[in-house]
């Protein structure tokens, strides 16, 4: 009998029910493979077929097709969906990587090299490659991948290590991630992309019973109802983040996996706002299994609420220490003084911003937390003023306060922060900016409506036709911005911007960029 791997069988099904000709580049991109991948897969796939006296048909230009009856279709599908037996599941290095990693982190006793062997399906040679790289980016995360003869392979660390272990390969942070096995959103919560085809190889089994037990959409709401809590609320990638946090602590602790927390840390925790929001979540997380809940276990749940982004100030949020007002305010000053703008004392979205980037950057200094790479990283101006300085003297200042060094990745923030607060705050010194639409007066008052809009300090908007417009006109204006292209004796000219009637986003980022 032929068998079909699931590649080919996903691959089978795409080409069986569409009905024209589908060139390999699409049946990649709705695969998430490249066309490579694609044509090496149609060989078996194509003897499949005529097998069952069809024919796949390569049109040259188009694509793969056939003539299938639609009958005939539908009894193909039918069986290659519902006969496992033609099937084997064919892992690609980086998911196969991901798979042993995740079983390693929960295996409750070592596992020997044949068990693993069978598992994977994989020669030993393979294996032993895999596992060294497991290893060595364990490593890195200060986990121990103990192997040895005749005891097997076992992962041996303090407990925090192995959940932030658990959570980075679940949220596809390794440098084994490349073809994930899993996804995390709001709407569908922890997706095992393997899932249906677990029943083809005992390691993905294995790992689809771990990932079914992690409740992440119930928590994701229960990360909001803690957010009613705390009248407040985390940025939505947080909430991800949070909700994934706390089903790992309570699925280890269901399997008998106790945290610790230094009394004097405990003890500053439970003296905290935060510390009975981490209790009601804790009563609510698993509540029918009644879990063992600790007093170092709720601390953990605090430290991730504590260190969580939020989109807002929480009220009555701890910070460092009482004394970090006091700072806020004095940095506050200098960065007006520094910018030489006085008004930027008081930027209240400026002050917000600093202490929802600071406060949880120390927490998760301070504690040792894992938040995602990917959604810890901005994109800094292309042509950064005095902010970079600025946010290096924060975090200096930040650092004397209270012994916590900021990582580059958060000192990028402050950059972006103090760059948006520049922007908002600078003196515009724009006597002339003058808009050509030639369309008619109502799509100009649309366009001088949506600028005013968008950028209000920009009251100095002359309508103008295009029959009007002269070189001296374009000299005297600080900023033209124009819905058509303006004849060529003005091509060049770097005070010019076309622009789309409605002021398109790409408009808007053109028009922000020469302002800066």
């Amino acid at each position: 009998m032929i068998t079909l791997t699931t590649r080919q069988r996903d691959i089978l099904k795409i080409i069986l029910e569409a009905n024209r000709p589908i060139g390999s580049a699409e049946v990649a991109r709705r695969l998430q493979i490249t066309p490579r991948q694609v044509k090496y897969c149609i060989k078996g796939v194509r003897t499949w077929l005529n097998l069952h006296q069809q024919d796949l048909m390569i049109i040259p230009g188009a694509g793969f097709g056939h003539e299938i009856p639609d009958e005939m279709v539908r009894s193909l599908l039918k069986e290659v969906s519902g006969n496992p037996e033609l099937l084997h599941i064919v892992l690609s290095v980086s998911q196969r990587q991901q798979l042993l990693a995740l079983f390693l982190l929960t295996a409750q006793e070592p596992v020997i090299v044949s068990q693993l062997e069978q598992m994977a399906q994989v020669s030993r040679v393979t294996l032993l490659k895999d596992l060294d790289e497991i290893q060595a980016w364990l490593q890195a995360q200060g986990i121990d991948l103990v192997r040895r003869p005749n005891f097997g392979v076992q992962v041996r660390c303090p407990e925090p290590e192995c959940q932030r272990a658990l959570a980075r390969v679940l949220w596809r942070e390794t440098p084994f991630s490349s073809d994930p096995v899993t996804s995390i959103t709001h709407a569908d919560g922890l997706v095992f992309h393997l899932e249906s085809d677990a029943a083809l190889l005992p390691l993905v089994e294995a790992v689809r019973r771990f990932i079914a037990a992690i409740q992440l959409r119930r928590t994701i709401n229960l990360v909001a109802k803690a957010e009613e809590q705390i009248s407040g609320r985390f940025t939505d990638d947080a909430v991800l983040h949070l909700a994934l946090m706390f089903e790992i602590i309570a699925h280890r602790l269901e399997g008998g996996h106790m945290l610790e927390m230094p009394p004097e840390q405990l003890e500053w925790l439970q003296n905290t706002s935060m510390w009975p929001v981490a209790e009601y979540v804790a009563k609510r997380l698993r509540r029918e299994l009644l879990l063992p809940w600790t007093p170092a276990n709720i601390a953990w749940i605090a430290t991730e609420m504590l260190a969580a982004p939020r989109s807002e100030v929480l009220p009555g949020q701890p910070s460092m220490d009482e004394a970090f007002s006091v700072l806020m305010a004095e940095l506050m000053d200098t960065i007006s003084q520094t910018y030489g703008i006085a008004k930027m004392k008081h930027d209240t979205t400026l002050e917000s911003g600093l202490y929802n980037s600071l406060v949880p950057a120390l927490f998760r200094q301070r504690f040792h937390l894992w938040f995602p790479a990917e959604l810890n990283t901005v994109s800094l101006p292309d042509q950064p003023g005095p902010e970079v300085k600025i946010a290096a003297d924060i975090a200096r200042r930040t650092q004397e306060h209270t012994g916590v060094m900021l990582p580059r990745s958060e000192v990028n923030n402050l950059v972006a922060l103090l760059h948006a607060a520049y922007i908002r705050n600078r003196t515009y010194r724009f006597e002339r900016i003058i808009v050509v639409c030639p369309s008619g007066m109502a799509t100009a008052q649309l366009l001088v409506a949506r600028l005013n809009a968008r950028f209000p300090y920009l009251n100095a908007l002359q309508v103008t036709s295009l029959r009007d417009l002269t070189p001296a006109l374009i000299n005297s204006a600080d900023l033209v911005l124009t819905t058509v292209p303006l004849p060529r004796q003005f091509s060049g000219n770097g005070k010019v911007i076309q622009v789309h009637p409605l002021l398109m986003p790409d408009d808007i980022e053109a028009i922000t960029h020469f302002l800066t």
